[in-house]
């Protein structure tokens, strides 16, 4: 083990287990230190831990510090190519989608669509709900809805072809579908103010 759990988290004085500015500190320092160009699984380690502090981060409204971890995880993963780079694209995407950093958000989604093409293929289900929902719902916060709902059209059915209809991104994706259909059509009011089914 590179570290020990008591490195990591402390207990208070009423016994919960507190993380210690120390044990982030222990982390970039592993993360970034580099005596051969090859990513060691003690750096993997380091940064898996640091990105997930940053999601905590995240969960606590503190975006700052979140985006400032997860930029550097990212960077890390990328200077060795290593798979979790998809992880930590996603991960400071939704961080900057919270900020209302949409252009940003969108950059990164799209690198990620295009990341998991390439590694994962276009049928592939990571790959789809990208296209399909992740993007889309980033572009129609930024009231691009002719174009969030091309491409969650063009995703869902990609979706039906690869997942099935019954598959989760699929539902999410025609669900989105519909209510961009609604807002390019400008019927969105009307299909939420309709009274509900007997």
């Amino acid at each position: 083990r590179l570290l020990s759990s008591s490195l990591i988290a402390q207990p208070d004085a009423t016994g919960v287990m507190k993380r210690g500015h120390h044990a982030i500190r222990l982390l970039l320092l592993l993360s970034s230190s580099s005596p051969s160009s090859s990513l060691t699984l003690g750096r993997v380690r380091a940064l898996r831990a640091l990105g997930e502090r940053s999601i905590q981060f995240a969960r606590d409204g503190h975006y700052d510090r979140a985006e400032a971890l997860q930029r550097r995880v990212l960077n890390g993963m990328q200077k060795h190519g290593h798979p979790d780079i998809a992880t930590a694209l996603n991960n400071l995407a939704d961080t900057c989608y919270l900020q209302g950093a949409l252009e940003e958000a969108e950059r990164l989604q799209r690198e990620l669509w295009s990341f998991q093409r390439e590694r994962l293929g276009d049928g592939h289900p990571q790959t789809l709900k990208v296209m399909g929902i992740l993007l889309p719902v980033t572009l129609t916060a930024q009231g691009r809805f002719a174009e969030a709902m091309g491409l969650c059209s063009e995703a869902g059915s990609q979706m039906d072809e690869h997942l099935g209809e019954m598959h989760p991104h699929t539902i999410a994706a025609a669900a989105l579908r519909e209510v961009l259909a609604a807002h390019v059509q400008g019927t969105f009011e009307a299909l939420y103010s309709a009274p509900p089914p007997i």
